[in-house]
């Protein structure tokens, strides 16, 4: 009985937070979630219908759920639209129209998860988008499709994340020539890619580049305006840098793995880091990481005498990693590399 009062007597406070505040804190729910506070009083009947940011799950979804929920949705822009696509066993009729919904509602960060899918291809109305400043596609190891006949118009995207097994020169190319103010680039195991261009892209200040697969060792990086770069790779796929002249920060993180010591001559590593080194010449700060990897070839180096590349600039030179029991390992490997 005491609790039951309790209840009766209490204050809803949150249902008193204007809407803006209310709607912000469902932002951070998926849609369907948001969509079922609309229960709980005439108050909350329709918060959820003008949230600026959207959640999406294709697992949860139906056709009559969307067409329910994009009718009911009144806010004129939307902010942030965020959709995830898990495994089907057919084509899932309404993605374009929830995709095109995005672009007609203004989005400006817009993430689409489609990483379960083998081919990938972007419709045609999302080829034009004057609203979208961010956008991040991820389609795991699988094919991305840019139409050839589509010329990529993105002017206003700002900051791109792209993570695709397969992405073509071309269609890099496509894309790039359509985000004339991009400034932040993050690519992600684009395996196909042989030239990545970037002189083109003249706001372009900061690329992140992850290729941790081993087939990604023959592409050649030409970013003569870029000013931070942070490369992850694995021993037998970093990128060859050809054109970085106007960098002052780099991360450098290499994997390091035992067996793959067995596997090349100590002149191999040797050749890759110091010509990496030599095209970072400009650069007024330098980090090492990726498990001592940059640590024991530089050691080699210093031991035989090699001369290192000069930086034209004081250097500000950071190693960025930890001591382990497999550091140990080292030592029995130390005298192979050496032959």
């Amino acid at each position: 009985m005491a609790n039951d009062r309790r209840i009766k007597s209490a204050v809803d406070l949150i249902s008193n937070f204007p809407d803006v505040i209310l709607q912000h804190i469902l932002c951070f729910i998926p849609i369907e979630l948001a969509i079922t506070t609309s229960r709980l009083s005439r108050r909350w009947r329709h918060v959820w219908c003008e949230i600026p940011s959207l959640s999406f799950n294709a697992d949860t979804l139906t056709a009559a759920s969307v067409n329910e929920t994009l009718t009911r949705y009144t806010a004129p822009n939307t902010k942030s639209f965020h959709l995830t696509i898990t495994p089907y066993p057919e084509n899932i009729p309404y993605i374009d129209r929830l995709i095109k919904f995005a672009v007609s509602h203004n989005v400006e960060n817009l993430s689409l998860d489609f990483s379960s899918h083998y081919y990938v291809k972007l419709p045609d109305f999302f080829c034009n988008s004057s609203s979208v400043k961010q956008l991040n596609i991820d389609i795991g190891f699988s094919h991305m499709i840019v139409p050839e006949y589509c010329t990529m118009s993105w002017t206003s995207l700002q900051k791109l994340s792209l993570s695709c097994g397969r992405l073509s020169d071309e269609s890099m190319a496509n894309i790039l020539s359509g985000c004339p103010v991009l400034e932040n680039l993050t690519l992600h195991n684009c395996v196909e890619l042989k030239v990545l261009d970037l002189s083109k892209s003249l706001r372009l200040r900061i690329l992140d580049v992850k290729c941790t697969m081993t087939d990604w060792g023959s592409t050649q990086i030409v970013a003569p305006h870029i000013h931070r770069l942070r490369l992850l790779s694995s021993q037998s796929s970093s990128p060859t840098l050809v054109n970085v002249d106007s960098l002052t920060e780099a991360k450098l993180e290499i994997l390091f793995s035992v067996k793959r010591y067995f596997t090349f001559k100590a002149d191999f590593f040797q050749t890759v880091v110091l010509k990496m080194l030599e095209k970072l010449q400009n650069a007024e700060k330098l980090t090492f990481g990726g498990n001592h990897f940059f640590l024991k070839i530089l050691s080699l180096v210093e031991i035989r005498g090699v001369p290192f590349p000069m930086f034209k600039v004081k250097l500000a030179l950071t190693l960025d990693t930890k001591i382990s029991r497999y550091t140990i390992v080292w030592k029995d490997c130390y005298k192979t590399l050496l032959i």
